[in-house]
């Protein structure tokens, strides 16, 4: 049975009146196996849509593209925070490129929007989406045997331990200044609302990994304890991926997240469809460590 401290959320999502928009989060569907960007379906149950990386490699451009033309046409907006996987058969630099190409695409009807160190503000509920991709810190203990079990060494053009270092150095100070100043902003405006974080990779080491991968020395490739170093007062929900690890936990007061799908081959039976979003929460599944494809959190 999921904890408590984990259904309640959800309880709230779905009671609370209704000032924000519904959210449908997912992350992982790594399209790329078998070509499944043309393929793979799901019900829409929220009004914007939250991809929190690993959808599938930007070098798989048209289809990926087409995935995206078919979610714009569904949803208000889509937000797409860059995973790894995203870079594979391609060099960092070439895969924002790509990313930014993607993001500009007339066809897309400026619904995408990247969150490559971007901050959103929803005109109508004044709700915050904010995101990056947030490359771990790999400490020098865990180097060799990171570049040793991590793909990304071999399949991303130019890669290196330092180079995913010097990237997470960035964007843990672009997070860390920019919670700072929507703190502080907050201060002065009554009824400030709330923030919605995501990033591909996992912002805490405790219970963003399977319980069997937990303690694995190339954890430090998936997560970052970053949470206790920022100002997480407006965060309401942290999205997150990467981990391939479905759960919903909270750590140092966060509410975290994870809808992932993983690697899934066509004609797979593994289950994955999402629910009735317009059933009450306790209707719906509530087991919180599969992948729901009809996820949802509300904004505030």
């Amino acid at each position: 049975m999921p904890a408590l401290q984990n259904i309640i959320p959800r309880l709230r999502d779905a009671l609370t009146p209704a000032r924000g928009p519904l959210v449908q989060i997912m992350s992982d569907l790594h399209l790329e196996v078998g070509q499944q960007y043309q393929t793979f379906d799901f019900p829409v149950a929220g009004n914007f849509l939250i991809l929190a990386g690993d959808i599938g490699r930007l070098t798989d451009y048209e289809g990926y593209r087409v995935f995206l033309e078919r979610q714009v046409q569904r949803f208000a907006k889509v937000f797409l925070v860059l995973g790894n996987h995203e870079f594979f058969e391609l060099g960092y630099e070439e895969g924002i490129s790509k990313a930014e190409q993607l993001s500009q695409e007339p066809s897309l009807q400026d619904k995408l929007v990247l969150l490559n160190q971007q901050v959103w503000v929803d005109e109508t509920s004044g709700a915050i989406i904010m995101g990056c991709t947030l490359w771990s810190s790999v400490p020098d203990s865990a180097r060799d045997m990171v570049e040793s079990k991590v793909s990304d060494y071999k399949k991303i053009s130019g890669w290196s331990v330092d180079k995913h270092n010097q990237r997470h150095a960035k964007e843990a100070a672009w997070l860390g200044s920019e919670l700072a100043s929507l703190s502080n902003a907050r201060a002065h405006v009554v009824g400030g609302r709330d923030v919605l974080v995501v990033t591909h990779h996992a912002p805490s080491l405790t219970g963003t990994s399977a319980p069997e991968h937990a303690n694995n020395p190339w954890t430090p490739a998936f997560a970052t304890d970053l949470l206790p170093g920022l100002n997480t007062d407006r965060v309401k929900t942290w999205v997150f991926g990467h981990t391939h690890h479905t759960t919903e936990l909270f750590c140092d007061g966060v509410r975290l997240v994870a809808n992932q799908r993983g690697y899934v081959f066509p004609g797979s039976k593994k289950p994955e469809t999402g629910q009735d979003a317009s059933k009450w929460p306790w209707t719906r599944k509530s087991d919180t460590s599969r992948f729901d494809a009809g996820r949802v959190v509300r904004l505030l």
